[in-house]
């Protein structure tokens, strides 16, 4: 059973340190107005911005709502149909979002978990294999084989008529939502680290640093998935986010790259050499693209790569995927939960306060944003691995 505690200790407001830059380019952001929202996929949406401008998120020390043990969490937590799905190394886990209270679980080792239409999308780890289960009751709806296990989650498609996933072989595939028969493939030459889409465009960066842009059409023979461009990037692709005419790319030390899309085939807008080797998310908020690294926050002009602001923290450490809303971001790094003010505070150039928001001791693996609250897995929940719902 899930804990009513409440965080009344170890919360703290305050200022980050190691503040640089300045906004410009009139970006400004604005608190959520609804708290009704979900966080159906790891990125949020196909795009992977994690960033939902409207949803309403704790901008002040948070209570806890809930607090769960689960499995020690290997994927980022989703949030669809009032339920909380968690990809943990002992199983999936489904839990009301309301109350906590344990709805299902799959024993399965999955990787990552996405949410359409009433479906829970799940990847293997150590298992060649994806698997759909219908949200509510957890009951199978299909389970499918592949040539590889997977680094990355499931990407359902804003049409509702596919499901793309890539494994560690490089291998792309196009899945039937309904019955999870390949409906078209590609193969990438190195494995599948990042996915990332738009309408009819689908981003896929690998471990060995490609980023391909593929465009689905329908032929005389069904949809096809049809390579427009190859770009060989400066390291692993650990995250993608896509926009129109866009594509942001984090690479393993090679900092962040904007491609463009279409017919400018990959052409670089502009690289940001400097920035932090990220796990495993962007966040693509307006004019900002912001990125966290072990040493803190790094935030930069999305139409330039111009730095914008900076937020260091005192303690190097593994840094959880960000997700922002409204004007908020919010990640785990250096041992903590941080909530910062998603514009960097006030101020001009090196001079800036208020960028801290507030600051929790918990050792945060994943971060999401649902129902008006911050939904957090860590590994040390009162000494076990679990889920905690903040508001």
């Amino acid at each position: 059973m899930p804990s009513r505690r409440r965080f009344l200790s170890g919360l703290a407001a305050g200022t980050a340190v190691g503040l640089s830059g300045c906004l410009g380019g009139g970006t400004t952001f604005s608190p959520g107005r609804t708290s009704n929202t979900d966080w159906p996929l790891p990125g949020h949406g196909p795009r992977a911005s994690n960033y939902t401008r409207n949803a309403v998120a704790p901008r002040t020390p948070p209570s806890e709502r809930w607090r769960a043990e689960t499995g020690r969490s290997v994927g980022r937590p989703v949030v669809a149909d009032e339920t909380v799905f968690v990809p943990a190394e002992d199983g999936l886990y489904a839990l009301r979002l309301r109350d906590g209270e344990q709805r299902w679980r799959a024993s399965i080792a999955p990787y990552g978990v996405a949410v359409a239409d009433g479906v829970v999308y799940a990847t293997a780890r150590d298992e060649a294999a994806v698997f759909a289960y219908e949200a509510d009751s957890g009951e199978g709806r299909w389970r499918r084989e592949t040539a590889a296990d997977f680094a990355t989650a499931p990407l359902p498609l804003s049409s509702g008529d596919a499901v793309v996933v890539g494994d560690t072989d490089g291998h792309v595939r196009s899945l039937a939502p309904r019955t999870g028969e390949t409906r078209w493939r590609f193969r990438a030459f190195t494995g599948v680290y990042s996915l990332a889409a738009r309408d009819d465009r689908v981003y896929v960066g690998t471990t060995g640093g490609e980023a391909y842009e593929l465009h689905v059409v329908d032929g005389d023979d069904g949809p096809s998935g049809v390579p427009l461009w190859r770009r060989k990037l400066p390291g692993t692709v650990r995250a993608l986010s896509a926009t129109r005419q866009s594509v942001y790319a984090a690479t393993f030390g090679g900092g962040f790259l904007k491609l463009a899309t279409g017919a400018s085939a990959g052409r670089t807008e502009w690289h940001a050499t400097g920035a932090p080797t990220v796990t495993d998310a962007l966040v693509h908020a307006g004019r900002l693209v912001v990125g966290v690294g072990s040493e803190g926050v790094s935030a930069y002009d999305a139409a330039t790569g111009d730095p914008r602001w900076r937020a260091t923290v005192d303690r190097t450490a593994p840094a959880s995927p960000p997700a922002a809303a409204g004007d908020t971001l919010y990640v785990g790094v250096g041992g903590a939960l941080h909530a910062y003010a998603l514009g960097g505070g006030v101020g001009v150039g090196p001079y800036r306060v208020d960028v801290q928001r507030w600051r929790l001791p918990i050792r945060t693996r994943g971060v999401a944003i649902a129902d008006g609250a911050v939904v957090v897995t860590s590994d040390d929940l009162d000494g076990s691995p679990g889920v905690a719902v903040l508001e």
